[in-house]
């Protein structure tokens, strides 16, 4: 394990250390090729600018930033960047600020892929999922929800709306028909459908 020091231009230092020793055997030299395939199309063109990790509203409490797993990509490193705690909220922020007109937001999403295909499924996926299936939403229906929805002047839930058990079947149809709740490992509730 080796000790190193970066010194910041203010004068700041910190210690680093690094206790993960990668060898070539590591590298997966189709990985990026895949994260293409799964709609990334940028992963090989991005310069490491960091302007995506530094508007990224999730960076400040995410240890591995926007930028880093770009760079774990591009360097092939699959299980590394497959195993990381990585979240993106897909907000596109990343997208409108990049100098180089990159998405590192449609990367994520194909790097989502990939993971879940590989059965590394984030809890907070299956917990969206399974609430897609039983209310038709992503997001499980609670008494704030519904306060803050009167004060918006919004339908107390979108299940009050005439035909809403018609989309929500629809909605059942289409995550069982792409076999996407065999997928995650879920499955409606019990007269939810």
């Amino acid at each position: 394990m080796g000790e190193v020091e970066k010194v910041f231009t203010s004068g700041l230092a910190e210690k680093l250390s690094e206790d993960k020793i990668i060898t070539e055997d590591d590298l997966d030299p189709e990985f990026a090729a895949e994260i293409i395939r799964y709609g990334g199309k940028d992963v090989m063109t991005c310069l490491q600018c960091g302007n995506c990790t530094g508007v990224c509203p999730i960076s400040l409490k995410i240890e591995y930033k926007t930028r880093t797993t770009i760079k774990y990509c591009q360097f092939g490193m699959r299980k590394q960047t497959l195993e990381t705690r990585w979240v993106c909220a897909t907000c596109y922020r990343c997208y409108e600020h990049c100098p180089a007109d990159l998405n590192p937001a449609e990367l994520m999403i194909a790097l989502r892929h990939i993971a879940i295909r590989e059965g590394i499924i984030p809890p907070f996926v299956k917990v969206a999922a399974t609430n897609l299936l039983q209310y038709g939403m992503t997001v499980r229906p609670d008494e704030a929800m519904i306060k803050e929805r009167v004060k918006m002047g919004l339908p107390v839930l979108p299940q009050t709306k005439p035909g809403w058990e018609e989309v929500k079947k629809q909605i059942v149809t289409i995550i069982q028909t792409t076999k996407y709740d065999r997928l995650l490992g879920i499955a409606p509730k019990e007269g939810s459908e």
